[in-house]
């Protein structure tokens, strides 16, 4: 604001700051969007999937992997574009594979040159307020190394991946303001062993890489965003459905953390069977009780709740009761 006054006042206009401001909250200068101004001046597509090759340039044994992406990069088009404002594209691919296998450069890739200055892999969800601010900041958000984020910090991660609006007040405003969602999500990570929710990880699209990403050659950024919106346009579907949520679900099994609770409660207990003899229904907090018994391992009745959540993920027969969800198991005998 200062450089544009005295600009102004070199060239020998007389004004003061108010005048500049006054201007620049009027209707004379145009609302610029970069986003927008990039998609709706792309040329026709000439028909070569480059979403396909884009998707092969990253080595797995995942047979899932491309077409998964190919949903993935039309929800992340669809929602710049503001296709749909009542969801999030909630869903992120996560990378996962030793150093130097390029997967911080092959997210960067993602955005062409007129559009880098919106992507970030710097995010601290510590910091709630500017987490949520980053949404309508950034185009793409890498989770760079990605088993940093700690168990604590999940619950929120769950709220910003599907949150579709930013409500805050801006500094010195007294209103609470809507502002637009653009963001979408990206992972990496060096390990394997890094999701944690035990309500499941359909979230996520993790695969183990076998390779390096090839990231030498370029990649035609107008052709490749030109066939997205030619996608959209012809109605190809940008949001996953339950059959790919239930895909990506199984898929990151491999990549789930094993809890100490999942781990003792298959040393003394196995589900029981339809029907079968010595088979018990026990609440979360009795199958504690048992396994502190036995073990030399102690967990804690504070757990009891998410002891429970772990038993439905693993889907333990339940089964509602007077005295809470009863679950059926066999003890082992040791």
């Amino acid at each position: 604001l200062a450089s544009i006054t005295m600009n102004a006042m070199y060239e020998g206009v007389k004004m003061w700051d108010r005048d500049v401001i006054r201007y620049l909250d009027s209707d004379h200068v145009p609302v610029y969007q970069p986003v927008e101004d990039f998609l709706y001046h792309l040329p026709h597509w000439d028909g070569k999937d480059r979403i396909l090759e884009l998707a092969n340039r990253v080595p797995c044994d995942n047979p899932h992997w491309a077409p998964l992406f190919r949903r993935w990069f039309l929800s992340m088009t669809a929602h710049w574009m503001g296709m749909d404002k009542r969801h999030a594209n909630s869903t992120s691919p996560l990378l996962i594979g030793p150093q130097a296998y390029r997967k911080s450069t092959f997210c960067r890739m993602l955005l062409p040159p007129a559009l880098q200055a919106y992507y970030t892999d710097s995010i601290d969800f510590s910091r709630k307020r500017d987490a949520e601010l980053y949404l309508n900041r950034f185009l793409l958000i890498n989770m760079d190394e990605f088993d940093q984020i700690s168990p604590t910090q999940q619950a929120f991660l769950k709220h910003i991946l599907q949150k579709p609006v930013v409500n805050t007040r801006r500094p010195n405003a007294s209103a609470v303001e809507e502002l637009r969602r653009y963001a979408s999500f990206i992972a990496t990570s060096n390990h394997r062993d890094l999701l944690t929710d035990t309500s499941g990880s359909r979230r996520f699209i993790g695969i183990y890489m076998t390779g390096a990403i090839d990231v030498s050659r370029p990649i035609d950024y107008e052709q490749l965003y030109a066939q997205a919106l030619e996608l959209l346009y012809h109605n190809e579907r940008y949001w996953f459905d339950r059959e790919e949520e239930r895909m990506m679900t199984e898929n990151n099994r491999e990549f789930e953390q094993t809890t100490l609770e999942e781990q003792l409660f298959y040393r003394y207990f196995r589900p029981a069977k339809e029907q079968e003899e010595g088979g018990e229904w026990l609440s979360p907090a009795e199958i504690l009780e048992d396994i502190n018994k036995n073990s030399t391992i102690s967990l804690s009745n504070k757990r009891t709740s998410v002891f429970g959540r772990i038993l439905c993920k693993h889907n333990i027969p339940s089964k509602r009761a007077n005295r809470g969800t009863l679950y059926h198991v066999v003890r082992l005998s040791l």
